[in-house]
């Protein structure tokens, strides 16, 4: 299954970053396309734990747990926990 996203298709929405040539931007989108849906996925997942874990070790050790967790919450959502 081929996606129907163009690879430029954010470009005037803010989202994209516009300093790579459109033609490397093509061989990028075509070479993420090649790729199976599952592998673009555990991609995606891979990201997203290395986004967790970055947050994590950025906090603070001296804190308790609870406040690791606020604090956590805090930095990767931009808003307070709602209690």
């Amino acid at each position: 299954m081929v996606s129907r996203i163009e690879p430029d298709r954010y470009a005037d929405t803010g989202f994209a970053v516009k300093d790579t040539a459109p033609e490397i931007n093509t061989l990028i989108f075509t070479a993420m396309m090649r790729k199976t849906q599952e592998e673009r996925l555990l991609m995606g997942l891979d990201m997203m734990a290395t986004a967790l874990e970055r947050v994590w070790s950025s906090l603070p050790n001296a804190t308790t747990e609870e406040e690791r967790r606020h604090a956590f919450f805090r930095r990767f959502q931009g808003q307070e926990l709602p209690l």
